[in-house]
């Protein structure tokens, strides 16, 4: 009798657990992730660099488990950070600010792998919650105001609150220009910085930017010791590797030598779904083409042509000129050379580029901090 008394109790209990609210107002942010995490839920886990690209992302989807001191956050996203040395690298400049890499891990060993993958930890160190009502918004910020007191204005957005609770070594940034909620535990974080897309640069006091920004790139590839260098040339009409600004399709550049290591990524019309362009990406060597999309068929890539490119660092490919240009070469050299080569520039008083009208396009060389010629752009 007992026995089956205990049977019919231990549904129930193992019910009761699986619908266990997690208050994240009450987490340290320190936690394994498998105490804030289940794999009843759909847990991706990857890279989001307009997110945050520093760091690896567990997303957690349409969860019912998670409230905020008591509101419910059922149809939000919940995004855990883990720390992650490889990610502190040139992320957002090397996968391109939008580059999402996200990865369902439906069981322990794959989540496992992603973490080995990104010599990540095993637990996170904050979170970000999505709200997406005004009434949501307001909400949390009465129980954040309510347990802390009111925030300091973010100087960056209209209506973003942050708080330094030193304390319990956590910052919140309450961004709802962005629908964001972002709570770090900062014991390994800096203490006078903080950075990201929706919040700008937070000064706590004695930041030092330079230094801050280093550090969250500490592990980046120098552009010189990139691998696998692409052999470019640029013929004096400013064609690159014989494909045609204007004339060369998109099927003829899949078929081409050039098309090595490139993504193909589309570009909608968020009204109305169109594709607006297609361009094709290769972010570990900052190389670019774009198309113009056929009116008919975007999909038929005999009408869609090369519109443009862009090469973002002269020192990741291996590149050279039919006019007499090179990388590296002094801003006062290059105006030099184009008016040896009598070609019309654009003024270029106060600036570190140079503007070359060339109908139908528009070719601007670029410069680094030292004015040296160090990458272009055509369109």
């Amino acid at each position: 009798m007992h026995k089956l008394l205990l049977l019919a109790i231990l549904p129930l209990i193992i019910s009761c657990k699986s619908q266990e609210k997690i208050d994240l107002a009450t987490l340290n942010l320190d936690e394994p992730i498998e105490k804030i995490s289940s794999f009843n839920d759909r847990l991706l886990i990857g890279v989001e660099t307009v997110e945050y690209p520093f760091s690896l992302l567990l997303e957690v989807e349409k969860s019912k488990k998670y409230n905020f001191d008591g509101i419910d956050l059922e149809g939000q996203r919940i995004i855990f950070l883990i720390d992650a040395e490889k990610l502190k690298t040139d992320s957002i400049t090397r996968f391109g600010g939008g580059h999402i890499d996200l990865k369902e891990a439906q069981n322990i060993n794959e989540l496992d792998e992603a973490l080995k993958c990104y010599d990540a930890e095993s637990k996170i160190y904050g979170v970000r919650i999505e709200m997406k009502t005004a009434e949501l918004q307001s909400n949390i910020l009465k129980k954040l105001e309510a347990k802390y007191g009111r925030g300091t204005k973010n100087p960056n957005t209209d209506n973003g609150l942050y708080w330094n609770i030193k304390t319990q070594n956590k910052f919140i940034f309450y961004a709802p220009d962005y629908s964001r909620l972002i709570m770090l535990n900062n014991t390994d974080l800096s203490k006078t910085c903080y950075w990201d897309i929706m919040n700008g640069l937070i000064d706590f006091g004695g930041c030092n930017n330079e230094k801050y920004m280093a550090d969250l790139m500490k592990n980046a590839t120098k552009p010189e010791d990139v691998k696998g260098k692409p052999a470019i040339n640029i013929d004096k009409d400013w064609n690159i590797n014989g494909l045609i600004v204007g004339k060369t399709t998109e099927e003829e550049f899949i078929k081409s030598v050039t098309n090595k290591r490139f993504e193909r990524m589309i570009e909608f019309d968020g009204a109305t779904g169109k594709t607006n362009e297609i361009y094709y990406q290769n972010n570990y060597h900052d190389f670019y083409f774009y198309f113009a999309v056929s009116k008919n068929n975007p999909d038929n890539q005999k009408e869609n042509f090369i519109n443009g490119y862009a090469i973002n660092e002269f020192r990741k490919v291996d590149i050279s000129f039919e006019n007499g240009l090179k990388p590296g070469l002094k801003f006062e050299e290059v105006l030099k050379l184009l008016d040896k080569l009598k070609i019309a520039y654009h003024p270029v008083d106060f600036a570190n580029f140079i503007e070359i009208k060339t109908l139908p396009y528009k070719v601007t060389l670029n410069f680094n901090d030292n004015m040296l010629l160090s990458g272009m752009f055509i369109k």
